[in-house]
């Protein structure tokens, strides 16, 4: 049973006459073509550049961020399966019964099973997506099959200073003041936090005196100031570890080393 078939059986509305009923039903099968080409609620461009901020700072932060994204996917693909396997159970329980209320309960989960259908079709198709996302951010970026959590680690530092200066732009630009947050984040990672946005506040009256000039200004101007806060503070953190009276950062020990296949 699919929905024109169900919309077949509207025959006695009281503000839609039979023509109007049959133009809406004439033109159901292109929803259902449209939801199967582009049904989800998340286009792929805005997962790539906004909705998991692909412009993130490290590789490896990106494909964590896919990983996160194909197992949400996995879930929900997972839930979904489920559920239509109970309806196909359900049917079976009642599909010999002649009754109309069995017969409506067998075209209401029919029914069902096809929304669910076309929705676990657009959950594997997202799911490929972020596979390539994966593959491609891997590739790109010469990161070995065999990267560990200690590989993950590594880049951390430098991703959160990235992070720090960026929402420090950001701030500065809309407030024209750096917000509580961002001085904490520069502490915690052992930055002082006036030195920072002097930092900060010199590059963007820089970038403006150039806009000014009408030089050509684009965002690797800010990606290189971004290089140029790692350079300068890559190193700050072992003082704020010191001050904890931490020798590393979690514990290599107990890191993960190597990729667990399933046997």
């Amino acid at each position: 049973m699919n929905d024109i078939e169900i919309f077949d059986g509207l025959s006695s509305l009281q503000t839609l006459d039979k023509k109007q009923i049959a133009k809406i039903t004439a033109r159901l099968p292109e929803l259902h073509r449209g939801q199967a080409m582009i049904g989800h609620s998340t286009s792929q461009t805005s997962y790539s550049l906004q909705t998991m901020n692909m412009v993130n700072d490290s590789p490896l932060s990106r494909m964590k961020q896919c990983l996160a994204q194909i197992n949400k996917k996995y879930e929900a693909l997972r839930e979904n399966y489920f559920k239509m396997e109970q309806k196909k159970l359900e049917i079976k329980k009642i599909i010999n019964n002649t009754d109309e209320e069995s017969q409506l309960k067998v075209r209401e989960f029919e029914s069902s099973i096809n929304s669910i259908s076309l929705a676990m079709e657009n959950t594997l198709r997202q799911i490929g997506m972020f596979q390539d996302m994966y593959d491609s951010i891997k590739k790109n970026n010469n990161i070995s099959d065999e990267w560990s959590e200690k590989d993950y680690e590594a880049q951390e530092i430098e991703h959160m200073i990235r992070s720090s200066f960026r929402i420090a732009i950001q701030d500065l630009s809309a407030t024209a003041r750096v917000s509580r947050a961002v001085v904490e984040y520069w502490e915690q990672l052992g930055i002082h936090p006036q030195v920072a946005e002097i930092r900060t506040r010199s590059y963007l009256i820089n970038i403006q005196e150039r806009i000014n000039k009408n030089d050509d200004v684009t965002i690797v101007d800010m990606y290189n100031f971004l290089d140029d806060m790692i350079k300068e503070f890559g190193d700050e953190y072992k003082k704020a570890l010191t001050r904890i009276g931490l020798n590393e950062i979690g514990s290599e020990q107990f890191m993960a080393t190597g990729a667990t296949k399933p046997q």
